[in-house]
Parts: structure tokens; sequence; C-alpha cells
């Protein structure tokens, strides 16, 4: 087989590795050829302010979109607790003079027998393999072409929100991938040989799942900045909230069917995901949050029997059910860096 696994270029060199020492040979002739004797530095430069959010104008969005991110985590921590079996991502306002921390999210993982439980659900899912597989492959890596289609997002037009996008996508692995070992919850192929994935296994923890977080917190976030740049009495946000809420949901339980979570870490994955675009609306806004929760424990039907996920199940009690939402609301402080982001994305939907 001509060029075995190089492909065929010549040496082992990429064409592009050959393209790029071309080019600069190119410029080493071309500048010597124009150049001339050095006369010192003669154009005038703009140096940036000390510290300020515009600077971010200046960078390419990977180091812009690292630094906004960077400014997100501040003040965020974990704590568990042995004796409940709970863990808590809790908060601090470090530009207060009084430093508290406030918990954000507090989650209770389901039992193992609750999760056993879980595996008749899993593979009645099972069912929809064959009608779901191109959905679950592509939806694989962060669908951003699946929000593209709902919201009409375009690479060219929108390029500020793909970077908020980008940002709560890196929040939501950053702490779910920390719940997930803090839980250490078994995947359903563990428990049973009889699930067989169709997709690979993830090698971390099921609970919660992290699709599902993702998908929900993209869907709060686009709705949120959809919301704030509309004008009048129409609200765009609000007019897509269905169908984003839909996609999440349908993103989430893909992930059931193909037999790698149960449907209670999508509905974990639900509460996590609305509690992080919140957290990170607030961050770019003002605004405040409410302190949101999920016991596992409870979720299960009065009879003992699993219960299945359910995006229209109300996530804004204050007690006495899986999903808590508390009354009292508190600020988060202020991250200039993602304002001036936030601002620029506004602006792309005007």
């Amino acid at each position: 087989m001509s060029g075995g696994v190089s492909g065929g270029v010549s040496g082992g060199v990429s064409q592009v590795a050959i393209n790029a020492i071309g080019n600069a040979e190119a410029l080493i002739l071309s500048r010597a050829a124009i150049v001339g004797p050095y006369n010192g530095p003669v154009l005038h430069a703009t140096e940036p302010g000390f510290d300020k959010p515009a600077n971010l104008a200046l960078w390419g969005e990977g180091p812009r979109v690292q630094a906004c991110f960077t400014e997100l985590l501040e003040g965020l921590l974990f704590k568990t607790n042995n004796g409940s079996k709970q863990a808590t991502l809790e908060f601090a306002n470090l530009q207060a003079s009084n430093i508290q921390r406030k918990a954000l999210v507090r989650l209770r993982a389901p039992s193992k027998a609750q999760f056993k439980k879980q595996l008749e659900l899993v593979a009645a899912y099972a069912d929809l393999r064959m009608d779901r597989s191109a959905e679950i492959l592509a939806q694989m890596k962060p669908p951003v072409e699946f929000w593209s289609s709902v919201v009409g997002l375009q690479p060219h037009r929108h390029k500020k929100t793909l970077e908020l996008m980008d940002l709560v996508f890196q929040l939501c692995v950053h702490v779910e991938m920390r719940f997930k070992q803090i839980f250490a919850s078994i995947r359903p192929m563990v428990f049973s040989p009889q699930i067989q994935p169709v997709i690979p296994t993830p090698g971390h923890g099921s609970w919660p799942s992290g699709h599902a977080t993702e998908a929900f917190a993209v869907a709060e976030l686009l709705e949120a900045l959809l919301n704030a740049a509309s004008t009048g009495t129409t609200h765009n946000g609000s007019e897509s909230r269905e169908q984003l809420q839909r996609l999440a949901a349908r993103i989430a339980t893909n992930r059931v069917v193909a037999g790698v979570h149960y449907p209670v870490d999508s509905a974990c994955g639900r509460l996590l995901g609305t509690a992080l675009a919140e957290f990170l609306v607030a961050r770019a806004t003002g605004k405040r949050v409410h302190e949101r929760g999920f016991d596992g424990r409870l979720f299960e039907n009065a009879d003992g029997t699993p219960m299945d996920f359910n995006l229209h199940a109300p996530m804004d009690q204050t007690h006495g059910s899986a999903y808590t939402r508390a009354a009292a609301s508190t600020g988060v402080g202020n991250a200039p860096l993602l304002a001036w982001l936030w601002e620029g994305a506004l602006k792309e939907w005007a």
C-alpha cells in the first residue's frame, strides 16, 4: 500500500510542515532583499492598560477564553460530608469585605440499590438504539451543530457567543468531573452483562451525567443571552426555551439509550447544568443566584419503583423533592472579563 501510515507524505514529514518550511525560506529571502539597515523603532504603538477587560480584544480566542475561565473559577470550591454522603459546590465572593462561603449546588447520590433498579429503564431504552444511533455518535463531542440549528447560531456572526458556550462547557467539565470522582457511581454495564453499550463507556463515574450537565447548561445560557439581547416585548430566549430544553433532554436521554448512563444521571445533570449556567450569567451580569440541590435518594416513585427522567418535573421546590431551590438569593461578585465577553456576545444578536 503506497505511503503506508504516513499517508504517502515524503519521508514521514507532513505537507503542512513542508509548506511552513517553504514559507519561512521565502520570508527570509524577502526580508534580506527589502529591509536595509535597522533604523530602530519608528511606529507608534498604543500599549494596553494594566488589567483592563478591553485587552481581551487583543488576544486570540484560546487565550481569551482561558483568561475568562480562570476568572470564572475564582472562589469555587468543593466540600464533602462523609456522614450524609453529600457533596457541595460552594463559592466565595472574593471582592466582599467579609468573605463567606455560600452553597451553589448540593448533591446526594442514589443508593447502590437504586442504581440497580434503574437498570430496568436502561435496558428498556436500548430498544431505541437503531433510531438514535446517528445522534448518539454525533453527540459524543460537544454538539454545537445541534444548538446552532435551534437558535440560528453561525460561526462568522456569533464568535463571542461560541466563546461563552466554550466557557460553560469548560465550567461543566471542571465541576462534573469532581462530583463524579466524589460519588464514584458505577456504570450500567458493570452491573449487568445484558446492557452492552453501543459506544465505549467513558472512564469516569456515571453520576451525574456530563452530557446532561453540559446540555442543560448550554440551554440555560442561550436562553438568558437571547433574552438579554431582545428588545421590546418579544424575548427570543423565552420563545426558544421549549426547543432548547427538549434538545438538552434528548442529548441526555441519548446517553441512556446508548447504555452508558441511568435516567437519574440525566435528572441530576439537568439540575447541575442549570445551576452552573445561572452562576456564569450571574458572574457576567451582576445577577444573584439561588442555591440548588438534588437528592438522589428521593428520586424514586412512591411504590419504590425506579423513576424515569422527566423534563417537566419541577425544580423549584424548597424541600421534600429530589430537586430543590432555595428561596433566598446570593450575589456572586463582579467578573469584569466575563462581563466584557457577555456584552460582546449580546451585540452579536442585536
